[in-house]
């Protein structure tokens, strides 16, 4: 396999593994346990747009992934709309996130995903991450070789 093809399959898998982030693991968190949809201090429109906006990124995650993947290695339109998709979603969350002084919102609320080590927010380094994976991905395998 030439240099090139390595590049654009290492960039595809970084890709991957940031859409994978923000595609399965809210719905496992955020619906599976009590922490957001089932959370018991919620009001019924807040689940509400929760689920909406869990589907919709993970919908649009799975749209990255297949495009991602349908075409042979070479092919730079399936990186662009991976890397748009991705981009989009993740710099949504980090929008939200640093605004949030302006609407009262938070990263956590009492009985949610405790903050790690530090008093960090678990979700905003496990975006963080995501973004940049996304970001890498899409440059070394967007790349004119």
């Amino acid at each position: 396999m030439a240099d090139g093809s390595r590049a654009i399959i290492l960039g595809k898998w970084l890709l991957t593994i940031g859409t994978a982030i923000y595609t399965f693991i809210p719905p496992a968190v955020d619906i599976l346990t009590p922490t957001h949809i089932f959370h018991p201090d919620w009001i019924a429109h807040a689940r509400f747009h929760t689920m909406w906006a869990i589907l919709s990124a993970s919908s649009v995650g799975l749209v990255a992934l297949f495009f991602l993947w349908r075409e042979p290695v070479g092919r730079k339109a399936s990186v662009m709309v991976a890397g748009l998709i991705g981009t989009a979603v993740l710099g949504a969350f980090m929008v939200a996130a640093l605004t949030m002084t302006l609407y009262g919102g938070a990263l956590s609320d009492p009985n949610g995903v405790p903050p790690l080590a530090n008093g960090i927010d678990a979700n905003l380094i496990t975006f963080a991450a995501a973004l940049i994976m996304v970001l890498a991905g899409w440059r070394v395998a967007g790349r004119d070789r």
